[in-house]
């Protein structure tokens, strides 16, 4: 596993990715996008910030979401949200694992 960067639209993005082999090509399967950060660190940092707002979101409005429907969809939207973002953080904990498994190997 590796960070890879790529450019999209000019402008650098960074993936963990792990190569594997197709015929006689070495191709990469992105894990996980880390932005345009290049430090996973970083990367789980702003996600980590992310889920904070959402959370403050979501209980600043779950009082008022009886009163109005239009609140009640917005909660429901904040509520996917977090559960994505959960998701990326649990994923992008699980690869900086792997990528560090894989570093520690390399330099035994």
């Amino acid at each position: 596993m590796q960070v890879r960067q790529k450019m999209i639209g000019g402008q650098a993005h960074y993936d963990i990715a792990e190569a594997f082999s197709r015929g006689k090509r070495v191709e990469y399967r992105t894990i996980v996008s880390l932005g345009p950060d290049p430090d996973p660190a970083i990367a789980l940092a702003r996600h980590q910030a992310t889920l904070i707002d959402i959370t403050r979101a979501v209980n600043r409005l779950e009082p008022l979401q009886s009163a109005d429907a239009a609140i009640e969809r917005k909660c429901n939207n904040l509520r996917s949200k977090l559960h994505r973002e959960q998701d990326r953080i649990v994923l992008l904990l699980n690869a900086m694992e792997r990528l560090k498994s894989v570093e520690g190997n390399s330099e035994a």
